[in-house]
């Protein structure tokens, strides 16, 4: 009987030794094994009422056909997605449309998102012409909110773009930092080599913590969501493209 008493507490003893060492990583004879993170989820930006410029552009290359019908109508549709979205979420919001190719054109100045059909009608009229230049597209955003009090709002530019021409950086720096905009960029296309994804990472905001608001979408119905998202107050932080 003693005998089998030792035998039980020695097991007790044995099983207590082997969880403490577990416990400490007495064990661990190779590296750490790191675990993979998934995407940050999106960000909310807060309920502040926006002014958002959507610049689309309307270059001969916005007609391929890897955005079924075309690129343009892939914008399009994203640029609805996005004003049907915020009229629903974000009712105090306001949204322009401008168009540029090797000029640019304000399609809409600032209105409210609860005209929703007059946003959807000028997204529609848009139509191909011309060459690319970004700082057409930006300088027009630019001019926009330079003639509009800021109190009490955000500033934001959703830039939908296939292509690589022009310099837009000092435009980028002047809606950026002297204006307050966030800048999101989109590349869009059948695939990244289709526009200067270093430029448009420039152009686009870099957050303080290093992300930056620049995003490529190969397909129309990622590009109609992630503006939904943006409609929603919500920041893409990465993830498959």
């Amino acid at each position: 009987m003693n005998d089998l008493l030792e035998v039980i507490g020695s097991a007790k003893r044995a099983a207590s030794d082997l969880i403490e060492r577990l416990s400490t990583g007495a064990f661990r004879t190779g590296p750490a094994i790191t675990v993979r993170q998934s995407p940050s989820p999106p960000v909310a930006d807060g309920g502040t009422p926006r002014d958002t410029a959507v610049v689309i552009d309307v270059s001969g290359s916005m007609e391929a056909s890897d955005y079924p019908p075309t690129r343009l109508d892939g914008g399009i549709h994203a640029g609805i997605e996005h004003a049907v979205t915020c009229a629903k979420q974000r009712p105090g919001d306001r949204i322009a449309v401008i168009s540029f190719s090797d000029g640019a054109h304000v399609v809409l100045p600032l209105t409210p998102v609860t005209k929703s059909k007059t946003i959807q009608r000028a997204l529609r009229q848009l139509t191909i012409d011309g060459g690319t230049d970004l700082a057409r597209g930006l300088r027009a955003a630019a001019k926009l909110f330079e003639n509009e009090r800021q109190v009490g709002r955000r500033r934001h530019v959703i830039m939908l773009t296939d292509g690589q021409g022009g310099k837009p950086l000092k435009q980028a720096v002047k809606l950026k930092e002297e204006l307050g905009a966030v800048i999101d960029v989109v590349g869009i296309g059948g695939a990244p080599s289709a526009v200067n994804e270093a430029l448009l990472r420039k152009v686009a905001t870099t957050d303080p913590d290093g992300f930056c608001h620049y995003r490529f979408v190969k397909d129309p119905e990622t590009l109609s969501e992630h503006c939904t998202q943006l409609a929603k107050g919500l920041v893409w932080r990465g993830g498959e493209r």
